[in-house]
């Protein structure tokens, strides 16, 4: 392992990159992480504003001592690209994770700054196959690296007495938001009034949802959301055909997922899916029938373990990394 790069992880997303060097830091690789962010927001007073300026000075000589520390940058979200265009120079990667190269790639105004990184950056990665398109126009050559999941952070998988669905993606048009509320109203009526219907109250179509019986519970902190993912009988997961972070937890909870896909995203993926609102609705009924057998059935821990291994992904950026030197 001596001869690893000493790689620094720069913020993070979906907590992929803390993911990653938990497991590197395991196999003794030379790894770490840097998220802290620098101070913002208005100082009201000379006091505060002599605060902040002190706090900031810190935090860029943290930033500092741990980029000279390093061999390589590895940058989590072409939002955060502004990191590596100031000294200490050190070469990076980076890495896309969605809306960055989504949708804030197609902005004018923040176009220059992704496509610096892109053109800069001695490896692009991008996190879930729907990404390839945009990814490839910012940098022909980038490299789909999928999102580790942690299994051993999950909790054990406790449905709630009363039969619960649990729509898993925040309620906005990049999760396929419209399709999620027509989702809805075919499944209150497939699933009848005794069965609960839950949502995060995050997005601009969450009012919608509220107002078509989603009962909406708050943002939390991530061992809170995967505790409120577990008691869920059956998930759905987004409309926007990828398996985010939050379907693939649900799968390792055991949850039943059920969702459509986008076609050749996945091989034989464990989850439910249908090409329209009501199959997908009637899929979840069906799993609502028998929660346990149904997860059973679709092995998705298994499949997990050889698509999105932490330790197997390690083992890959390793490669990525050592090519790159």
């Amino acid at each position: 392992m001596a001869a690893d790069p000493r790689v620094l992880h720069i913020y993070d997303a979906a907590d992929v990159g803390a993911t990653l060097v938990k497991y590197s830091r395991r196999e003794g690789r030379p790894w770490r992480h840097f998220t802290a962010l620098p101070p913002e927001g208005a100082a009201p007073s000379a006091a505060a504003r002599a605060g902040k300026l002190a706090a900031g000075a810190l935090w860029q000589a943290r930033r500092t001592a741990a980029i000279l520390r390093s061999d390589l940058l590895h940058v989590h979200s072409g939002s955060r690209i502004g990191v590596v265009r100031s000294r200490p120079i050190k070469p990076f990667l980076l890495h896309f994770h969605g809306t960055d190269i989504r949708t804030q790639y197609y902005d004018p105004a923040r176009r220059p700054a992704l496509q610096w990184g892109a053109d800069h950056a001695v490896t692009v990665l991008y996190s879930t196959p729907d990404l390839r398109e945009h990814a490839e126009s910012a940098r022909s050559d980038a490299v789909y690296l999928p999102n580790p999941v942690d299994l051993e952070e999950l909790p054990q998988w406790r449905p709630a007495g009363r039969p619960r669905i649990v729509f898993a993606s925040r309620w906005h048009s990049s999760k396929g938001g419209q399709q999620q509320l027509e989702l809805v109203r075919v499944l209150r009526a497939a699933v009848g009034p005794d069965v609960e219907l839950q949502g995060l109250d995050w997005g601009d179509g969450a009012p919608q949802a509220a107002e078509l019986g989603v009962n909406l519970v708050p943002k939390m902190a991530k061992p809170e959301y995967l505790r409120w993912l577990a008691s869920a009988h059956v998930a759905i997961g987004q409309s926007a055909g990828i398996l985010a972070m939050s379907e693939l937890q649900a799968m390792g909870i055991g949850v039943p997922v059920v969702m459509p896909l986008g076609e050749g995203y996945y091989q034989s993926p464990p989850v439910l899916q249908g090409d329209s609102a009501e199959a997908l609705a009637a899929a979840a009924a069906a799993a609502l029938a028998d929660p346990s057998g149904t997860s059973a059935a679709l092995a998705a821990r298994s499949w997990l373990q050889e698509h999105h291994d932490p330790v197997r992904l390690v083992h890959r950026l390793a490669g990525i990394y050592a090519a790159a030197g």
